[in-house]
């Protein structure tokens, strides 16, 4: 569970990082194109290379960004697929929300109504359940 957490998020910081890029590229565009409002004398011709590339860098994070929802989107369309094969429903309902909602212990607690250590030791029983999931799903496919 540890390197799906850290797998998932490395992926949502870097689509972030990737759209928070692509934002301060379009401002440095606004820029370039001398439409902002400001006293400043503006440019009669503004440089086209300097403002096509910046297209072609916003076009190249538009596509990497693509890229990594595909691969997040299959990430948790997997766990979704696993939490689905938990038979407690209460199991589940937790693992959903930490693992597909990515909601912090507290909330869950909160949502929940149970006591961090209830939350903990259903946690654990739900990793379980997992883990014997995924034993079952390998030799059930031949890779055991």
């Amino acid at each position: 569970m540890k390197e799906y957490w850290e797998q998932a998020e490395r992926l949502r910081r870097r689509i972030n990082r990737k759209i928070h890029e692509i934002h301060l590229l379009r401002q440095r565009a606004e820029g370039m194109n001398g439409s902002g409002i400001n006293d400043m004398p503006r440019t009669v011709s503004p440089d086209r290379s300097k403002m096509e590339g910046t297209v072609f860098k916003i076009m190249a994070l538009e596509q990497d960004i693509q890229e990594t929802q595909e691969e997040y989107d299959a990430l948790i369309a997997d766990m979704e697929t696993r939490i689905n094969a938990v038979q407690d429903g209460d199991a589940r309902d937790l693992l959903r929300k930490r693992y597909l909602e990515f909601l912090p212990w507290s909330e869950i607690m909160k949502e929940m109504g149970y006591s961090k250590s209830h939350v903990f030791r259903l946690h654990s029983t739900a990793v379980a359940a997992l883990k014997s999931w995924d034993i079952m799903g390998l030799a059930n496919t031949g890779n055991v």
